[in-house]
């Protein structure tokens, strides 16, 4: 860690971590930036190097994945994983009592569709099936959106091309399956 961000972590300078995290140009400012965060307890620094961990170049990926497996961070990670879980576990428990009360509960659930399973040719023009979408109307899920998916490559010029499809389900869950919740 840089000097100036050391000095920022002993101040406890929360906001000063943050300024260097969003305005410095130098990504491994931003990196000891967001280490200084987790070490003081600041979600934001972890969500910053889980973010930076999908990137695209592997020097930052690597950077990020170092600081990811130090205690601090795995602690911060766990902390997050077991507030999110008891979370859910609230969640689920109202879910019941609504059920209870004759109110609705519903659960969602997203399905990605290759091109090839979306783009099939219907030659006899009875329609053609996709067995997941299939699979999840007979389990009671319905689609309430499609999103296609495209991915650009750059061809002598910017192209599009789609590349398959995000299906967004919806199912009302009754008294009798509340125990599938």
């Amino acid at each position: 860690m840089g000097t100036s961000i050391n000095d920022l972590v002993s101040m406890r300078d929360i906001q000063g971590l943050l300024e260097f995290l969003n305005d410095s140009e130098d990504w491994m400012d931003q990196m000891d930036a967001a280490e200084g965060l987790v070490k003081l307890g600041d979600r934001r620094g972890l969500e910053y190097l889980l973010i930076a961990s999908q990137s695209d170049e592997s020097d930052i990926r690597e950077a990020a994945g170092e600081i990811l497996q130090s205690p601090e961070t795995k602690r911060m990670r766990d902390q997050i994983e077991a507030e999110t879980r008891y979370a859910h576990q609230k969640r689920v428990e109202t879910a019941h009592l609504r059920l209870q009360k004759g109110k609705k509960v519903f659960q969602y659930k997203i399905l990605y569709l290759p091109a090839d399973e979306v783009l099939q040719e219907d030659l006899t023009g009875d329609g053609f099936h996709i067995p997941d979408l299939d699979d999840s109307g007979l389990e009671g899920w319905e689609v309430v959106n499609i999103l296609p998916r495209r991915r650009q490559l750059l061809v002598g010029s910017v192209d599009d091309h789609f590349t398959g499809a995000y299906v967004f389900l919806k199912k009302e869950v009754g008294p009798e399956d509340a125990a599938d919740l």
